[in-house]
């Protein structure tokens, strides 16, 4: 009765109830219902959701095998290397990283992901160089600084930039770029091999620490070159003069500014760190002293990179600011085993860039460049340095500490192809 009502369109109470349990639950359903927005929101989060937390399981399981990968590589290559004549550790670390990299075996592919955490080891090596030295050392050694440091990348970017102008027929700001990238020197490489064969204090060791302390500073100035000079490269309605005008200007103000943050750091930790340490020394916890020597470091580096300088740099002005402390040794030896093995991760990341493929088939281009190189920034330093004090046999071996290219090149170099200053087919190969 109550289905015989519905079909003939008397509605009553009974028949609604009997619609609502039997028959709208023997409707077949249809083809397609509609969604409400919100029923369509909730269904986007909560897919959006899984696939995060896919890809964070996927990240995790991924980074510990490569973690594996990387300690039991320097267990089996470092102890190796170092047994054969002239083999050091430095060199166990980068052959080991481009055994297991992308352009070899394939292990590890994700190379930036391990070089973000890599970079901190040479954060601590300057950090560890800044509490052996003082302000006092520091000024003793300004004339290595700012005399043999400004030589060298001086004289070398005029030699570099006219041979990719000459040579490679380069422009004026593909040549700068390249010049600025040639001229700078490996800081963790060259300050390594000098504590591992116990130079560190010769004169040759000064010297070579005094260059790279400059091109430290030189490559703030190296960093902003690159977006001035690919708006100079894009944009031919500003006059010569104009330009040249609002280049130097830039480069003024750059300048400026990193003297102001550098003197603003040092003012702020000579007032601040010693209290700190002080109040943290009297609560006897070994764990929170480290915590806070960690927290020292990567604050004052990332505080100077916030200002447009390096991270390194803000290490090293943290350790030259704590060496005035009583508590120097004590937090040299704290951060010890962080410095070795995340300067050793930095080199196998390094190592893990050599492409054996890009050797075999353009081998005498790059047998050509890396002679030029190193025979060219040895010679500038042999030249250079007699005329700051050193003896010929000191300046040869500090040139031979800084010939080999640095890791800021990579920077350079990556933001010139990227910016499309210098094709990424010679940076590659440079």
């Amino acid at each position: 009765a109550g289905k015989l009502a519905y079909n003939r369109g008397y509605v009553t109470k009974a028949t609604q109830v009997f619609q609502a349990q039997v028959i709208d639950r023997l409707k077949p359903p249809s083809k397609k219902e509609e969604v409400s927005p919100k029923k369509k929101r909730k269904w986007l989060k909560r897919s959006k959701a899984k696939e995060v937390l896919q890809e964070v399981e996927h990240g995790s399981e991924s980074g510990m095998t490569d973690t594996l990968w990387l300690l039991a590589t320097c267990v089996v290559a470092v102890p190796l290397i170092t047994k054969l004549p002239g083999g050091s550790p430095v060199l166990g670390f980068l052959l080991g990283g481009a055994f297991i990299g992308p352009n070899a075996l394939g292990i590890i592919n994700n190379v930036n992901a391990v070089k973000h955490i890599a970079e901190l080891g040479v954060i601590f090596l300057l950090f560890n160089i800044g509490l052996e030295l003082s302000f006092e050392r520091l000024q003793a050694m300004q004339k290595y600084v700012f005399g043999l440091g400004f030589s060298q990348v001086a004289v070398t970017m005029m030699i570099a930039a006219w041979l990719g102008g000459a040579v490679l027929g380069l422009n004026g700001s593909g040549a700068t770029i390249l010049a600025a990238a040639m001229a700078l020197s490996s800081t963790a490489v060259a300050l390594q091999v000098l504590q591992d064969r116990g130079e560190a204090s010769s004169r040759h060791g000064r010297a070579t620490f005094s260059v790279l302390l400059f091109q430290d500073l030189a490559v703030v100035v190296f960093l902003m070159l690159t977006p001035l000079l690919a708006q100079s490269q894009s944009s031919q309605a500003v006059g010569g003069q104009e330009q040249v005008k609002m280049f130097l200007l830039q480069i003024g103000q750059a300048i400026v500014k990193a003297c102001v943050a550098i003197a603003a750091i040092i003012a702020g930790g000579r007032v601040a760190f010693r209290p700190i340490y002080k109040r943290i020394a009297k609560t006897g916890n070994n764990e929170i002293f480290a915590a806070t020597t960690l927290l020292v470091v990567l604050g004052t580096s990332m505080l100077t990179q916030k200002f447009g300088l390096s991270m390194e740099l803000g290490a090293f002005i943290a350790g030259l600011l704590l060496a005035e402390t009583e508590y120097a040794l004590q937090i040299e030896s704290d951060i010890a085993p962080y410095k070795g093995l995340l300067l050793g991760l930095f080199f196998m990341t390094v190592g893990m860039e050599f492409s054996m493929t890009l050797l075999i088939q353009q081998w005498r281009a790059i047998l050509v460049s890396m002679a030029v190189l190193l025979v060219g920034k040895t010679a500038v330093v042999a030249l250079t340095g007699p005329f700051f004090g050193l003896s010929r046999i000191a300046s040869i071996r500090a040139g031979l500490m800084l010939a080999p290219g640095g890791e800021f090149a990579f920077v350079l170099l990556g933001d010139a192809a990227a910016k499309a200053i210098l094709a990424s087919a010679l940076c590659s190969q440079m």
